[in-house]
């Protein structure tokens, strides 16, 4: 009976006892995929309105020592993929429970909110957010991929 329950058990320590969005890994970054909190979204696709704000947190473990680190996103629409500028150049601006620079090994939940402006369309597509390491050629370090619907409110 023990063996059941396991599974479940280590599903909710490993989300904190909160409801974790369920997203895809990216195919280029060799990581674990992070625990992500997507805002009032479960499971994919995660809906989002027009004019509205919303934001995700990323719960993971550093992988080295980081300094200069910055969010990314590339948006996938209709097979055009199109990089969505965040306006975010340093990414421990995003980080809410520890200083910069980050040690290895380190737990770090890190949060990036933004407004889904009204010259958005309505549309269907896939975002692939990541972190890129500045100091090591922009490489992702932690990457998650989440299937979006844009829709006005």
């Amino acid at each position: 009976m023990t063996n059941l329950f396991l599974p479940i058990l280590i599903v909710a320590l490993s989300c904190g006892f909160v409801i974790c969005t369920n997203v895809l890994p990216c195919t280029n970054v060799d990581a674990p995929v992070p625990e992500v909190q997507v805002q009032n979204c479960d499971d994919m696709p995660c809906v989002f309105y027009i004019n509205s704000k919303t934001s995700m947190t990323m719960k993971f473990r550093a992988p080295r020592y980081l300094e200069h680190f910055a969010p990314n996103a590339l948006a996938s629409v209709m097979g055009v993929n199109v990089t969505y500028p965040l306006g975010q150049d340093d990414g421990c601006v995003g980080v809410t429970n520890t200083p910069c620079p980050l040690a290895e090994n380190e737990y770090i939940e890190y949060t990036y909110g933004m407004l889904i402006l009204p010259i958005f369309p309505e549309v269907s597509l896939t975002m692939e957010f990541s972190l890129i390491d500045k100091d090591l050629n922009n490489t992702a370090f932690e990457c998650f991929k989440v299937d979006l619907q844009i829709k006005k409110a």
